[in-house]
């Protein structure tokens, strides 16, 4: 069989609603409109996210970046999370663009306060007026590497708690910030409440088209939006981009929690399968992550033979491990498919 049947390889996957493209249909491409439209969808995610302001970006990664600009300078510190996804999948910026230094924390995933003290405390330093000086610290929630783990309003709280005795400033990665909400039975407003800035994708679990937005106060959204320019993305007539962000935020947001309790439920049925390990278990959010490491095959050619076998797409995320993403159109019917059809190949492959 070839051709994918459902493609849960990423929660960008997910396709715009029948709502969304009535909205951009109808929106008109003057400047005017469109400035009015892109300040609606601003103010109403700076509302969302207890904020005082808002950034419309192409991309979370470019959001991450001009947030980063924003907080430091040329040789100042960040610290992030080794397998954050600033760190791992963003291209250098920090570095490259931003001018910054990195020092990363460990273990995998959302750290504890004591990976925090230890990665934080100055007398673990040699101290030197040479030494590069802390400037922010970059958090990640839901955490996409680990498998969706989240922090809870309690755990960001004392992580950023801990963090500001020796960093000034602090950016939440929030690009799953709603699955991660949803999980904990809390506001989003809560999770971004102790962070200075944050940024929130609108094409992942919110199913928008494209987008971004990069949230904080007015100074520093002020001072985001030259750099925004800077990097080239502005992006003209963006009447039909904020058209169907206002859908997603509108009406996306409140049904979000769906995609946690499908992944939970497919996450229970491949736990009892024999040869393979879902990791972190119980299934956190809305990823699924699979070890391979007992089956004795490698991740591409499983994510392959069961994309031709049975049509479902899915990721390869390390050494021995396969990702699914939940979205929106993953229904009974898909989830279905992707039990069995895992199932099946997992007994063919044992």
């Amino acid at each position: 069989m070839t051709g994918i049947r459902v493609d849960v390889s990423s929660d960008t996957a997910s396709e715009p609603t029948d709502a969304m493209r009535r909205a951009m249909d109808r929106a008109s491409l003057g400047i005017r409109s469109s400035k009015q439209l892109v300040a609606k969808l601003e103010e109403t995610g700076a509302e969302l996210l207890g904020k005082e302001s808002a950034l419309l970006m192409p991309t979370g990664t470019q959001a991450n970046l001009c947030a980063i600009m924003a907080h430091i300078k040329p040789t100042r510190e960040v610290l992030l999370g080794a397998d954050s996804h600033i760190y791992e999948q963003e291209g250098g910026g920090v570095a490259a663009i931003c001018g910054g230094l990195v020092r990363t924390w460990s273990p995998q995933g959302i750290p504890t306060v004591g990976d925090l003290e230890e990665v934080t405390d100055p007398s673990h330093r040699f101290p030197s007026q040479a030494t590069p000086a802390p400037a922010l610290i970059c958090f990640e929630n839901s955490h996409n590497a680990s498998g969706g783990q989240i922090a809870d309003p309690e755990t960001m709280a004392a992580l950023c708690r801990t963090a500001r005795k020796t960093v000034p400033a602090i950016h939440l990665d929030g690009a799953r910030i709603f699955n991660a909400a949803a999980a904990c039975s809390a506001a989003p407003s809560q999770l971004a409440d102790p962070v200075d800035s944050l940024s929130i994708s609108l094409d992942k679990g919110l199913s928008a088209p494209i987008g971004a937005l990069l949230i904080g106060s007015r100074a520093f959204i002020e001072q985001a939006t030259g750099y925004r320019r800077m990097l080239g993305g502005y992006i003209r007539k963006a009447e039909s981009l904020a058209a169907a962000g206002l859908i997603a935020l509108g009406e996306m947001t409140p049904r979000i929690g769906d995609d946690n309790r499908r992944a939970a439920r497919i996450g229970d049925r491949l736990a009892n399968l024999p040869g393979i390990r879902v990791d972190p278990y119980p299934v956190p959010s809305n990823l699924i992550m699979i070890d391979l490491k007992d089956l004795g095959v490698g991740p591409q050619y499983f994510v392959d033979r069961l994309e031709k076998d049975s049509g479902v797409a899915t990721h390869v995320y390390g050494r021995n491990l396969v990702r699914l993403a939940i979205h929106r159109q993953v229904h009974a019917a898909e989830e279905d498919l992707i039990i069995s059809a895992i199932t099946e190949l997992v007994g063919q492959l044992r």
